[in-house]
């Protein structure tokens, strides 16, 4: 198991606990943004998790308990996809989202906290008013995508 001081697995430099600001993934038409993301990095700069649990822990965390909370419409058509509203069932408009960002607070185990932006087009119902995203299980499938992007933006190796 890594930690801070122990040697890095490519250079052998010790590594030492470090925060990433804003860490970045696109899977249009999702954005992911970590900010203030612990890590572990060694001067070269060799970037490691903070954990070697912790990208399955975050993915589960995200897909589990934050996107849930996002406003949700509800897919309908095997073929010819249409999205209804998740309060009255109306239709959603084709075109005229607005970027919404959701975010949210995590902590890892003894890490520092650190935020979690997911920002995605939201669809305003014309029958009533509210503001959602097309669907749980569109944000489901890129949200995985999503958040290997922003490791990968970030230069963050996996452990071993």
């Amino acid at each position: 198991m890594m930690q801070a001081g122990s040697p890095c697995p490519l250079c052998e430099a010790p590594l030492a606990a470090l925060t990433l600001h804003d860490v970045e993934g696109d899977e249009a038409p999702m954005r992911l943004t970590l900010r203030a993301l612990p890590v572990l990095a060694c001067p070269a700069p060799h970037r490691y998790f903070a954990g070697q649990q912790f990208p399955i822990w975050l993915l589960n965390t995200l897909t589990d308990a934050e996107l849930p909370k996002i406003p949700a419409g509800q897919e309908k058509g095997l073929v010819f996809r249409k999205y209804a509203c998740g309060g009255c069932g109306a239709t959603l408009p084709s075109a005229g989202a607005e970027p919404h960002t959701f975010s949210s607070s995590q902590a890892w185990k003894e890490t520092p906290g650190f935020a979690v932006d997911i920002t995605v087009p939201v669809y305003t119902c014309a029958g009533c008013g509210r503001e959602q995203v097309r669907s749980a299980a569109e944000l489901a499938k890129l949200l995985p995508a999503a958040l290997v992007h922003a490791f990968k933006s970030a230069g963050i190796k996996a452990p071993g």
